[in-house]
């Protein structure tokens, strides 16, 4: 098989200024996309495992959690990348607080907690004036560099993820490099369509606002919402809650700060797939023609996609736009050509599947030979399903997927994650010498997973059995 030959590497060797590579590793290709994907392996390698040692050497002694297992495993130096893999952290370790300091609003409580989990200082933060999760996020957007990704709650809990917006900021503009012709002015906005909530703080949702800033340019008039509103924190883990509990319709109370949230939820609700076909014609008429970019769940993707073509909406939008469905069925079922009605609808070849999770910076495309090729600054490690051991990092091996995100500077970037995974350390046939996970990736069962963003119909039926509720 005929493969494309390596471009030559960037002017770098491994030795070269690690720190510039694991802060800001599109500027250290270059700002060469391609080349990111092409450096020789040995040399990747051992790039990675200069900057995993950076990382071990300035958190391991700040992160409690972090030094505490390095003490359990003897391990005062990083010899291998995979000497880390005793070191990566199960998701569970970001929802590690009592559960009543959320419920009783103790979030002078939950920053000391968070608090342990990052180097960024949280001292100065007055948490007096936080009544809710939604105030407590946006106390810490404001007043720092983190910004904290939750999950869905659908456990009853949530997680929440200490990014920062460096890393966001530093994601997007690799993911433009990915979506925007070449030539285009780096201040150029452009189209980006967003089926779902303007703003929110979980997973999917600060993914959004990163789009909105590095890619539509702050720009108003080139970020297209399906809902102009923020998705509330609070409505989701309330939601979620009753629903963990069984609880039925009038049975939960709702505090007065979430009743107008919630019924405006319900209202938007009742008449969403109205919304949904208006927002679709409305952009057919203003973009037809114009190249976009789009980011969202598949099932999100599908019901825009089934809204346009129901109206006789098909090949909408440029032929180089870019739709990019990501984060798998999350339970829901969608016909087999899902993707090619996506692609019909919005008029493009086909759509650009991604791997994400709300755990990494990372956004990984689907190559044209159909891998996820894991970006250059994420260390992938593939774990034995049955002793957690790493496995070896030579041709496919399969088992449970875990990373170390290298951008991670105020945090540990290492996480075992819930998916079963086939990962090929093999050059592939696309050209590209980075680990790419094949497709096919499923969930283990027994796991209890980050969920970074509810489905709709999962938080509908949550939000069931608060319709009834205070009324």
């Amino acid at each position: 098989m005929t493969t494309t030959p390596a471009r030559p590497r960037p002017p770098h060797h491994p030795g070269d200024d690690v720190r510039r590579f694991a802060d800001d590793p599109l500027r250290w290709f270059g700002g060469d996309r391609d080349a990111m994907h092409r450096l020789p392996a040995p040399d990747l390698t051992a790039l990675q495992l200069a900057a995993l040692r950076l990382r071990f050497t300035e958190l391991a002694g700040r992160l409690p959690v972090v030094g505490a297992l390095a003490r359990e495993q003897h391990l005062d130096h990083i010899g291998t990348l995979d000497d880390a893999a005793p070191l990566l952290l199960p998701h569970t370790v970001y929802k590690s607080y009592p559960a009543s300091l959320l419920s009783q609003g103790r979030f002078d409580q939950l920053t000391r907690w968070i608090s342990q989990l990052t180097t960024v200082d949280l001292g100065g933060l007055d948490t007096a004036g936080c009544d809710s999760v939604d105030a407590w996020l946006a106390l810490i957007d404001d007043g720092t560099r983190l910004r904290l990704a939750h999950s869905s709650g659908t456990s009853g809990t949530m997680s929440f993820v200490p990014h920062t917006a460096e890393q966001y900021a530093l994601l997007y503009e690799t993911v433009r490099q990915d979506t925007v012709p070449p030539g285009t002015a780096p201040d150029e906005p452009v189209h980006v369509v967003w089926p779902s909530h303007r703003s929110g703080r979980s997973g999917i949702a600060r993914h959004a606002t990163a789009m909105s800033e590095q890619l539509a340019r702050h720009s108003p008039d080139h970020f297209h919402t399906l809902d102009p509103g923020h998705l509330s924190a609070d409505l989701m883990l309330l939601a979620a809650r009753v629903q963990a509990a069984g609880k039925r319709p009038g049975q939960a109370e709702i505090p007065p700060a979430l009743r107008e949230q919630r019924d405006r939820y319900l209202a938007a609700r009742r008449s969403a797939p109205q919304a949904m076909r208006r927002f679709t014609a409305d952009l057919a008429e203003r973009l037809r023609g114009e190249r976009i970019v789009s980011l969202s769940l598949w099932e999100t993707s599908y019901q825009w996609a089934r809204a346009g073509l129901d109206q006789g909406l098909d090949d909408v939008f440029a032929p180089d736009s870019v739709v990019m469905p990501g984060g798998g069925t999350k339970g829901s079922v969608l016909p087999q050509d899902w993707a090619a009605q996506v692609a019909r609808f919005a008029g493009v070849p086909s759509v650009r599947l991604c791997y994400a999770m709300v755990e990494l910076i990372m956004l990984s495309l689907v190559c044209p030979a159909g891998a996820y090729h894991v970006e250059p600054w994420i260390v992938p490690y593939v774990l034995d399903p049955g002793t957690g051991g790493p496995l070896p990092r030579q041709g496919t091996v399969r088992g449970r997927a875990a990373f170390f995100d290298l951008t991670a500077d105020v945090y540990w970037g290492g996480f075992v994650t819930g998916d079963h995974v086939a990962v090929s350390y093999d050059s592939c046939p696309c050209g590209r010498t980075t680990p790419r996970v094949e497709p096919g990736i499923s969930r283990f069962e027994d796991d209890d997973k980050i969920t970074c963003a509810a489905t709709a119909d999962a938080l509908d039926d949550a939000l069931d059995y608060l319709a009834d509720a205070a009324l």
